[in-house]
């Protein structure tokens, strides 16, 4: 049995039934034995009452004559009858009039109730059930204590078998009606599992836009969004995998292509098989192997898998030798570099080629976007002389800041994504495949720093980089 309908439904089943049966069970105990003490206490009352009655009578009249008369005026209690006999044994009152004249001992009365007048016992009072009496010697005697004793009577019996009937009934009836709405709250409670269930079997056929309707706030609710928020995630996921690939194909179509038609034109006699054409092959050749070390050093720091060599590092020397280095392309496009470093800086436990790697990146890509006669500004300095920063006072802050075309505000939330490229034709024509940022965000944020861009059209960009100064690697 798989179905958790039907296992829901058999455990309510089970538990309805040992309820309802229990319940059923306790309660017929219950009713009998109230009823059982019901029906005795009223005969004794009953059989006191009369017992006074006699009493009064005796004492009034000071003898038992005439008090056949007196029977027939008592109250009945049910089907019992009442029957008196003098001090000798003789019955002298009888409300069926039956046993008159004879002696409690023919009949077989015993265990009588006493009628006592001024501390003498005058006589002697049975209660007989009419109903259950089978001849002589056989009837039930009502006394002090066995009027209390005795079994329930025909009428009684029935009565009290009419209200357990009832009972059961009644039991039965709420059975019906709980499992019936059990049902209804069973299905009420798979359903939400069956609409996940079918979503799931959606996904796994990679129908990856399916999401589940949301019908309630409770906890299948809660999961229905979690559902819909994994759908969400794995649909994007998908279709961050399809740009990828479709980006790699693209970056990578390019430059084979120029290796193609280079080297096909060459053994066609187009072209001549000189240095330029062959320097032409070499630069896409390393193009490409640029390409495909930056994708697997993407994949390693996304995995977490980059291996990182992380010592004390003086960022001022570090930024100082990567300014050093891009000083030739500054001085050929006419651009002022300028460095401000604060003093005293405490050193940064990282990956020193690392973040060189990062800072050489965020350098190059402000060169190539800064015009001629403009300027870089690079500054290193305590990451709280940020106004409103919220990180730690000792992590140490570098920021590039250029003064070229600027990046619009709908290009800042995509800019450190991998082959993003606010103006397409201009990076291709750079060089650039599109994953430095990318590569510097994943470097930065593997040391446990963050990394971000502020940007203004037309006025330029400023790159920054926060690292602590324990480092995260």
């Amino acid at each position: 049995m798989r179905s958790l309908n039907w296992k829901l439904t058999l455990a309510l089943l089970l538990v309805v039934a040992v309820s309802v049966g229990l319940t059923a069970y306790l309660t017929n105990l219950g009713t009998t034995s109230e009823f059982s003490q019901y029906v005795s206490q009223g005969r004794l009352s009953y059989v006191e009452q009369v017992q006074e009655t006699l009493s009064d009578y005796y004492a009034d009249t000071g003898s038992w004559q005439g008090v056949q008369g007196l029977f027939g005026d008592l109250p009945r209690f049910g089907t019992y009858r009442l029957v008196l006999a003098d001090s000798s044994g003789l019955i002298v009152g009888d409300t069926d009039a039956e046993w008159l004249g004879k002696t409690t001992s023919q009949i077989g009365l015993v265990d009588p109730v006493s009628v006592v007048v001024s501390g003498q016992e005058v006589g002697t009072l049975y209660l007989v059930s009419s109903s259950t009496w089978h001849g002589h010697g056989q009837g039930p005697i009502a006394g002090d204590e066995s009027a209390a004793q005795q079994p329930l009577t025909g009428e009684e019996q029935d009565f009290l078998d009419r209200a357990n009937r009832s009972l059961a009934i009644a039991g039965a009836v709420g059975a019906a009606v709980a499992i019936l709405l059990g049902l209804v709250l069973t299905r009420q409670i798979t359903r939400p599992i069956r609409e996940l269930k079918k979503g799931a079997n959606r996904i796994a056929r990679g129908k990856l836009s399916y999401r589940v309707k949301v019908k309630s706030q409770d906890e299948f609710g809660e999961l229905a969004k979690s559902f819909n928020s994994m759908a969400t995630s794995l649909e994007n996921s998908e279709e961050a995998r399809q740009r990828l690939l479709a980006d790699i194909a693209h970056e990578l179509r390019t430059p084979l292509s120029v290796i193609e038609g280079t080297v096909d034109a060459m053994l066609d006699g187009v072209f001549e098989t000189d240095a330029a054409n062959l320097r032409s092959i070499k630069e896409e050749t390393a193009l490409l192997t640029r390409l495909v070390a930056d994708l697997r050093d993407l994949s390693l720091a996304e995995s977490g898998q980059l291996k990182m060599e992380v010592a004390p590092t003086d960022l001022v020397s570090l930024v100082q030798r990567v300014i050093s280095q891009a000083e030739v392309i500054a001085q050929q496009k006419e651009i002022t570099m300028s460095l401000d470093a604060a003093e005293k800086l405490p050193r940064v436990a990282a990956d020193a080629g690392r973040i060189e790697q990062v800072v050489a990146n965020l350098l190059s890509n402000a060169l190539n976007h800064t015009p001629p006669g403009s300027s870089v500004a690079v500054t290193v300095a305590p990451a709280d002389s940020l106004p409103g920063y919220q990180g730690s006072k000792e992590d140490v802050l570098i920021s590039v800041a250029d003064t070229g075309e600027g990046i619009p505000p709908q290009h800042l939330p995509h800019i450190f994504e991998r082959f993003y490229r606010v103006d397409d034709a201009r990076s291709r024509m750079l060089g650039g495949a599109g994953l430095g940022l990318a590569i510097a965000k994943q470097m930065v944020e593997l040391h446990g720093g963050k990394i971000w861009v502020e940007s203004q059209p037309g006025k330029g960009s400023r790159f920054s980089l926060t690292l602590p100064v324990s480092g995260q690697a």
